[in-house]
């Protein structure tokens, strides 16, 4: 659900697309007119609300250090819309998308405890961290295609984000997090991310049939 910025009280937004998420319900225009219209009878003043209430979603999960924070406040809106729309009342919309929003951040929480942490405890760079000297030649072959697959500015943040050791380590991701404007935490979310999904990739092409 990308909303687009109010300029003023009169910019009234139009039906949000869903957000990337797990949820399978989509947001109808009839769901979200009844959403401005628990905010308010004015469509004007419940447009500025509804912005106003998104953007406290947004830092809200920010101030958590959740990587795809607006796509984590449009999920929560889309919950709050559909509940609202199926005939829940809420009094207090601002409110009910808070308590909502934590159940969206517990659910973030969980699915990074599930995920696998790989081999972070390896020394060395990153090649040492997904394969190591004695995997076999199509691993390391499915790794640096899988690597090159990436896109370019994932490909030197990962890159980047495994270069040095111990104190220069530590350092450099601080650099990383300040030239990106996101704390370390958040950093290493998104590097976390980056890396499972570069791990994914060599898991698919080891099972690739191979050519003939």
């Amino acid at each position: 659900m990308n909303s687009p910025e109010l300029d003023s009280p009169k910019s009234i937004p139009e039906s949000p697309t869903p957000p990337r998420s797990k949820a399978r319900w989509s947001l109808t225009q009839e769901a979200f007119d009844r959403l401005l219209g628990s905010l308010s009878v004015d469509r004007d003043e419940a447009g500025a609300r509804y912005e106003i209430i998104r953007r406290k979603l947004v830092r809200f999960f920010e101030c958590r250090a959740v990587e795809d924070s607006e796509d984590h406040a449009d999920e929560t809106i889309n919950r709050v819309a559909r509940r609202i729309y199926e005939g829940q009342r809420v009094d207090n919309v601002t409110g009910y998308c808070y308590g909502v929003a934590r159940l969206v951040l517990m659910e973030v929480i969980k699915d990074r405890e599930r995920a696998p942490i790989g081999l972070d405890e390896a020394p060395g760079v990153l090649r040492q961290k997904v394969v190591d000297a004695t995997d076999s030649e199509p691993r390391m072959k499915c790794f640096d295609e899988c690597l090159e697959s990436l896109p370019p500015e994932s490909r030197q943040l990962i890159i980047d984000y495994y270069q040095e050791e111990r104190r220069a380590k530590i350092e450099l991701r601080q650099q990383l997090a300040d030239q990106l404007r996101i704390p370390v935490n958040a950093l290493r979310i998104r590097a976390h991310r980056i890396r499972m999904s570069l791990e994914r990739c060599i898991s698919t092409c080891m099972q690739a049939p191979a050519d003939v």
